[in-house]
């Protein structure tokens, strides 16, 4: 049985059954970096540029972080001498910064100076905002001095711990959703990781959606024990070029294995020729075409069913299992973990880290066997993986795993040796015996 937290949460008030584009640069932002981004300019803590763009992928440094902190924290009042050597009395941003100075927020580098243009990274931001509101953590001598403040976060529920890597730099969008979690919290002791739709009275999905003018279609597993106010983990899982999302549902066995999840089996688009794609020819890696869909069906799962936002998955198999582990990537900072069999990955800058189960017949020909050696090494780099693995048994796989990664986000490899589909014919290309009961227990595990 696939396990979630049983933990109570406060409701979240006040999300639409669409997520606001507070700018016009974050249509295609994730819908929950969307809402915080809103909240905030509507508290006025955050502004977009002259432009009238926000820029939420753009980089923030320190100095801006401050501002914004500060602003959704207290006044601050004006400076009359240099807090550190290259903070300027008349910089606008010298309030902000000569505040967090005398608080004990900031100390600056030896020298006397803050680096104010630096970029942030996101344990710098973490410890940053935690000390501003007023939180007592003890931090340790070394390189892993964040240690404290990132488990503050997770402990509360505030921000999982998986999401991020504490020396990524820190983006806008991702500043806006740090500092509105932490906000909430602070205030009434809201979790984000719970979805709006939790305690909405039940009623079934239409199983369409209207994605950029096109309606899509899928297929939904709801759990069979679901109550409206326990958040619920929610898979999706892709079907590859030539089989459908009925067919898909019928083998991958995971609305058995994974009874407690909310599962959804969206459906391709279709060529002429019969056969599916995720993706238009031509799309950059990083911005496929049915990432929208991704986005949308988990954003109207998210308000019409209690759904646990920390515990969203990806599986497929074959042009499935490529885009499965394509939205893993590209949603590092949303999806946990990722399944898959036969299929790679677009090879980009991942949004960041997310467990991985990936499963490949060294025989097949029907998928490149290289390039998903190429997807796990990608995820080892991304997750911040050790280079040895050591011996792992996946019901009837022989696998290896890489452990310990950063933040818990482990990387599975099985080079499985199934030649053969289940009623006899030679398929190195099959989906492996009992692995949607394997994916299940994979995603169970995890934290």
């Amino acid at each position: 049985m696939f396990r979630f937290a049983l933990v109570s949460f406060l409701c979240f008030p006040g999300i639409v059954a669409a997520a606001t584009v507070p700018f016009p640069d974050t249509e295609g932002t994730w819908f929950r970096y969307r809402e915080s981004i809103a909240a905030l300019q509507e508290r006025g803590i955050l502004e977009g540029y002259p432009d009238g763009t926000f820029r939420p992928k753009q980089t923030l440094n320190r100095a801006e972080l401050l501002k914004i902190i500060f602003k959704g924290r207290s006044d601050v009042v004006p400076v009359q001498r240099r807090c550190f050597s290259d903070v300027n009395p008349d910089a606008w941003y010298a309030p902000y910064v000569c505040a967090a100075q005398r608080r004990g927020i900031v100390q600056g580098y030896s020298g006397g100076v803050f680096r104010p243009e630096q970029p942030v990274n996101t344990a710098e931001a973490v410890k940053m905002m935690l000390l501003a509101y007023g939180r007592q953590i003890d931090e340790p001598d070394g390189e892993h001095w964040y240690v404290p403040y990132t488990a503050s976060l997770d402990e509360t529920g505030i921000l999982a711990r998986s999401s991020y890597l504490p020396w990524s730099p820190l983006s806008r969008e991702r500043a806006a959703d740090l500092l509105y979690r932490v906000l909430r919290y602070d205030e009434d002791r809201t979790l984000l990781s719970r979805s709006a739709g939790c305690g909405t009275a039940y009623a079934a999905a239409p199983g369409t959606l209207q994605v950029q003018g096109r309606q899509r279609t899928y297929e939904l597993n709801v759990p069979k024990q679901y109550q409206i106010d326990m958040p619920a983990p929610l898979i999706l899982a892709f079907h590859g070029r030539t089989n459908s999302a009925a067919q898909v549902r019928a083998y991958y066995g995971l609305d058995r294995a994974a009874s407690d999840a909310f599962i959804a089996y969206p459906a391709a688009m279709q060529h002429d020729t019969g056969t599916y794609h995720w993706s238009d020819p031509g799309d950059r890696a990083g911005e496929l075409r049915d990432i929208a869909y991704f986005d949308a069906l988990v954003e109207d799962m998210a308000n019409r069913y209690c759904i646990d936002l920390d515990r969203i998955f990806v599986a497929g198999h074959s042009l499935g299992g490529w885009f499965a582990n394509s939205v893993a990537c590209i949603r590092g900072d949303v999806v946990r973990a990722s399944a898959s069999v036969g299929g790679s990955s677009v090879i980009t800058e991942c949004a960041g880290p997310s467990a991985a189960l990936i499963a490949h017949n060294p025989n097949d020909r029907m998928a490149s066997f290289t390039a998903s050696e190429l997807t796990r090494d990608l995820r080892l780099e991304v997750n911040a993986c050790p280079a040895d693995a050591s011996p792992a048994q996946l019901r009837s796989l022989q696998c290896v795993q890489y452990v310990p990664c950063s933040a818990g986000n482990p990387v599975l490899w099985c080079p499985h040796e199934q030649d053969y589909d289940p009623r006899g014919n030679y398929y190195p290309h099959t989906w492996p015996t009992d692995f949607g009961d394997t994916i299940a227990r994979f995603f169970a595990s995890l934290d």
